[in-house]
Order: C-alpha cells, then sequence, then structure tokens
C-alpha cells in the first residue's frame, strides 16, 4: 500500500499551522486579544482594593471591616462585573455575550466573577509573561555573551546559553499570544453561558 497520499494532507495542515501560528503576532486581531487580556477583570482590581483595605484594619483597632468589605466587593462585581464584560469583549473583540434574564442573577454573576477571575488572571500572566520572555531572551545574542564569574556554574558553555534562551524568547513569542486568543475565548464562552444570553 502507498502511504504517501494519505500524509500529504497531515503535512499540508501541519504547515498550514504553522504558518498560522507564526502570523499570530502580526495580526492585528492577535493585538486585541492581548489588550483585551491586559484590562484586567474589574473584580480582580477591587479584590485588589480590598486586600489593600483589610491590610490597613490589621492593625488599627477598629478591626472586623476586611471580611465585611470582601464580601461587599464580591456583591458588587456580581452586580456590575458582568455589564463591564459584555462592554469589554464587545470593544475590544467585537463579541456581543448578551444579556441573562434576570431570575439567579446574583448567583450567576458570583459564579461569572470566580470563573472570570482565574482566566482574567491567566490570560493576563501569559501576555505580561510573553512580553518579559521575549523580549528579554530574543535580545539575549546581543547581551548575553558576557562570562559567568564563576566557571563552576554546571551551565552550558555561553554559545549553548545564548542559544537555549533565544530559542526559548522565540517559542514564546509565537506561542504566547496562540494562548492567550484561547484564553479569551474561553472567557467569552464563559461569561455567554453565565451572565449572557447562553
Amino acid at each position: 500500500m502507498d502511504d504517501s497520499r494519505h500524509s500529504l494532507p497531515g503535512a499540508q495542515r501541519l504547515l498550514l499551522g504553522l504558518r498560522t501560528l507564526l502570523g499570530l503576532p502580526l495580526q492585528r486581531r492577535t493585538w486585541q486579544h492581548l489588550g483585551f487580556a491586559l484590562l484586567l477583570p474589574l473584580g480582580l482590581a477591587l479584590i485588589a482594593g480590598v486586600f489593600h483595605v483589610m491590610k490597613g484594619q490589621r492593625g488599627s483597632a477598629g478591626g472586623g471591616v476586611g471580611p465585611l468589605a470582601l464580601l461587599a466587593a464580591v456583591a458588587v462585581v456580581a452586580l456590575c462585573g458582568p455589564s463591564f464584560e459584555r462592554f469589554r469583549a464587545r470593544v475590544w473583540l467585537g463579541e456581543e455575550v448578551g444579556r441573562a434574564e434576570r431570575d439567579g442573577r446574583l448567583k450567576r454573576g458570583t459564579a461569572f466573577f470566580f470563573a472570570n477571575l482565574l482566566l482574567g488572571s491567566a490570560s493576563f500572566t501569559v501576555v505580561i509573561g510573553w512580553v518579559i520572555v521575549s523580549v528579554r531572551n530574543v535580545s539575549y545574542p546581543f547581551w548575553g555573551w558576557v562570562p559567568y564569574p564563576d566557571p563552576a556554574w554546571g551551565g552550558p558553555s555561553p554559545l549553548g546559553a545564548v542559544s537555549l534562551h533565544f530559542a526559548a524568547g522565540v517559542v514564546t513569542f509565537f506561542g504566547a499570544p496562540w494562548l492567550v486568543i484561547r484564553l479569551n475565548r474561553l472567557q467569552v464562552y464563559v461569561a455567554r453561558r453565565l451572565v449572557g444570553s447562553g
């Protein structure tokens, strides 16, 4: 049997996928997803503020305000966060999330808050890591040739260190946008299911 006919479509699919992956950082749509991910969910900013309040209350005699403030923050985000996320998805990604019926709004909003907090934090972290690792490692051949002060460090030769860092930077530069797009699509899907029109 001649298997060459069957491997050609697989190879073409692989080349098409590779071409798509290599073109991602150059597409406008990718940069829209990166901008969407950089706008941390409203809840993360509010929770960070509440933690700051709780930290300030720890040393005072007032005590007990922190947990109440945290509960209030979760309730505010559960009520206001979905409309902010609908706006964010519509403006940055052109996605319509829709509105859910009013029954169970607080429960669905709270579930959405925690799911969105997790997904939004993950996509934000990937974008920040993408910027840091890509810039640092792709530029490593320009500044990474400095010899290590202790020759017994056990690492690769300078050529190996530069090659390894550069390769990791290139993989990150082209791979991280793909991951951010997937996380953002999952975030929009969760928004539609929990606070959208389904």
